[in-house]
């Protein structure tokens, strides 16, 4: 074994948070429709097959070449579900109004949203957080996560509500009249008061006229960030529910007034009386064309996006009489004209948020995937679609995707996944390889677990036109709740004129180091040359056991040093524990995936915790790409005793292994111990 002298980095890393952006071309050859069946009470219908449905796009009926079922509620249902589908997994938007929402109406919209996330997300569930403002725009402020506790910590800090008024119009205009005197006056005083009375009235209705055109602006642009949102969400991966909570925006200035009589309208037949028909304001009366146009593009980049809006009125109970005024219309009309043509519910009349958050929940818990072949023509043209149910009683409601975009004319945005989105949902990224290595080290408090990280250069390099190339690092610890317990971010840059024979040779070999408690775990790492927006992504599955346990670490077999660009990263290990790879005091680099031939001697070690030496046995085994496993001969060479570990050092020379991908196990049993035996691997690949 040749000692590794030292291993730092001889980088320059510049660090800082940064969004990635994963481009993924979307073949929609084969589109696929969740559809949800719901009775009367809102209770989903089981039970469904193919033959229940009927896909009808541009008018012209499909058959249905591929059909699936998902139960949320049905723990046999999910375990058959494969967690990669993005059917099998919900993906909720908790979105809150900062426009059109009071204080209270948003507090009790983030303690319903708490809840929600508490106790209505399954486990396979994503959420993300944001909030929509006509002064600030839309903000995300997480990605699509299973993260309960950033989800929870961006609910409890949304951005604070704030009006905005700039006409600064409020109740009626007070002017004060000078005494007259005299009766000879008074009736001149009286003239002068109704000219007064009519001069009045026409301003208050001009600026009545302004305020609706600042705040049908409002409307407009609020409306214009939803549907850009919806376009947003394009391209991730099956339906996506938001759920938008507000209290609405005044549906008159959209869609005309309500058929109800109130002062206005008797204002208006006031004017018409008089033939001062230039005073009526048409647009109150009928509804804004243009206001109303844009409702509707909104609603057509929800449907061909695969998203659905729900509204939650977080006014609660409202009433429709004023003390001062009388009877009023306090109307939440304006969250159908939102929701409705999305294909989503309004929640109202309820001061129960997490009663209506239940019952969207209920809704959802079983959905079907019908899927069939669509013809391409138009790149682009977006296709209508409907879904029609049959066999069943009256009385139900569907819904269902709306329709799809033809596939040749997304932009750059649409045809982009966030990095989160490849890192949640285990998506492959081919252009990068990467392998990974993931160790837990016990300790007395959290282990530290080094992260060794193996990036191809070529690939790196690979479409570079710069004579720099920028990488970004990201590596998650997820447990098995979803909860990110450890991550780190790194940014490095790299001068191709002192690395890219380095790099053409073999690559960069990365080293950071995470802190996890006892327990299982998912460690992912994702890799962006930015430049090219290559990618790469790698994950690998570990355990944490206890401290007081056998603890059996992966095969480590030695890799030849000054063979890679070796690039020290971050470390979150509190204990400063010194680097774990030593045998003897001698430090080693470990291979993230190993790459031998038949006949060729390699070394590897072994480190047990918690059993000594004269009390290990083991054996060694070699498992095929088909998980069949067969023995495999090692030679001990060395065994060494610390105060909590065995490391054994082995050589082994495969003799008759199969090209390609394999595994090397082996097994520690602790004798005259009732413990079950421990296996660990390490992942090979065998060459010519």
């Amino acid at each position: 074994m040749r000692a590794l002298v030292s291993i730092t980095s001889i980088l320059l890393l510049t660090a800082g948070a940064a969004l990635g952006q994963v481009k993924e071309t979307v073949n929609v050859h084969l589109v696929e429709v969740p559809v949800t069946v719901v009775d009367r009470q809102g209770n989903p219908v089981r039970g469904l097959g193919a033959s229940n449905f009927e896909l009808i796009d541009q008018g012209r009926r499909r058959p249905i070449t591929s059909f699936d079922r998902i139960d949320f509620a049905s723990p046999d249902s999910m375990k058959s579900a494969s967690p990669l589908n993005p059917a099998a997994r919900r993906s909720f938007l908790l979105l809150f109004d900062m426009s059109f929402a009071s204080p209270n109406g948003t507090a009790k919209a983030q303690e319903a949203a708490r809840n929600f996330v508490a106790r209505g997300m399954q486990r396979r569930d994503l959420a993300a957080v944001g909030t929509v403002d006509v002064d600030h725009g839309f903000r995300l402020l997480t990605a699509f996560t299973t993260d309960r506790n950033l989800l929870t910590a961006a609910i409890g800090n949304p951005a604070h509500f704030r009006s905005s008024d700039p006409l600064q119009i409020a109740g009626t205009l007070n002017f004060e009249v000078p005494p007259g005197g005299g009766p000879a006056g008074a009736v001149a005083q009286s003239d002068a008061h109704a000219v007064l009375a009519d001069q009045l009235a026409e301003i208050a209705r001009m600026q009545r006229g302004m305020n609706d055109s600042f705040n049908r602006g409002r409307i407009e642009k609020q409306v214009n960030l939803l549907g850009s949102l919806a376009s947003t969400l394009r391209m991730l991966p099956g339906r996506k529910q938001v759920v938008f909570f507000s209290e609405g925006f005044d549906p008159r200035l959209v869609q005309g007034r309500d058929a109800r009589m109130n002062a206005e309208s008797l204002q208006d037949m006031t004017y018409a009386e008089r033939g001062e028909a230039w005073k009526i304001d048409s647009d109150l009366r009928y509804g804004n064309t243009n206001s109303l146009s844009n409702v509707e593009q909104m609603a057509r980049l929800f449907r061909g996006s695969d998203v659905v809006l729900h509204a939650v009125d977080i006014r609660g109970v409202r009433m429709q009489n004023d003390l001062q005024t009388g009877s009023t219309i306090s109307s939440n009309e304006a969250l159908f004209l939102l929701s409705k043509p999305t294909g989503g519910d309004v929640f109202r009349n309820s001061n129960d948020l997490n009663h209506d958050l239940d019952q969207m929940l209920r809704e959802q818990e079983v959905v079907y995937i019908l899927g069939f072949q669509a013809p391409t023509g138009t790149p682009g043209r977006f296709h209508e679609m409907k879904v029609r149910v049959n066999g069943i009683p009256g009385g139900f409601r569907v819904s269902h995707r709306r329709g799809y975009y033809e596939a040749g004319a997304e932009n750059a945005l649409e045809r982009t996944l966030t990095n989160a989105e490849v890192v949640l949902n285990d998506i492959p990224q081919p252009d990068i390889a990467v392998s990974a290595l993931a160790v837990p080290f016990p300790g007395r408090g959290n282990a530290h677990v080094p992260v060794i990280l193996e990036i191809n250069g070529a690939d790196l390099l690979r479409s570079s036109q710069s004579k720099t190339i920028a990488v970004e690092i990201y590596l998650y610890a997820f447990d098995e709740e979803g909860i990110v317990r450890d991550r780190m971010f790194q940014r490095m840059t790299l001068e191709l004129a002192k690395v890219a024979e380095k790099l053409r040779e073999s690559g960069i070999k990365y080293y950071a180091t995470l802190s996890l408690p006892e327990g299982k775990y998912a460690v992912k790492a994702l890799v962006r040359a930015v430049e090219s927006e290559r990618k790469g992504y790698a994950r690998t599955d570990i355990v944490v056991p206890p401290a007081s346990e056998v603890a059996v670490l992966p095969p480590f077999f030695f890799d030849e040093p000054g063979r890679w660009l070796m690039v020290k990263g971050g470390s979150h290990d509190a204990s400063n524990s010194a680097y774990p790879f030593q045998i003897n005091g001698e430090p080693f680099i470990p291979s993230a995936t190993v790459r031998l031939r038949n006949g060729e001697k390699r070394q590897f070690a072994v480190f047990v915790y918690n059993a000594a030496i004269d009390e290990v046995a083991w054996e060694t085994s070699v498992r095929d790409e088909s998980g069949a496993s067969r023995p495999t001969p090692s030679s001990l060479v060395k065994e060494l005793q610390g105060d909590d570990v065995t490391k054994l050092m082995f050589q082994y020379a495969p003799g008759d292994l199969a090209l390609g991908a394999s595994a090397l196990d082996i097994t520690i049993h602790k004798k005259g111990s009732g413990d079950a035996p421990r296996r660990a691997s390490v992942p090979m690949v065998v060459q010519r």
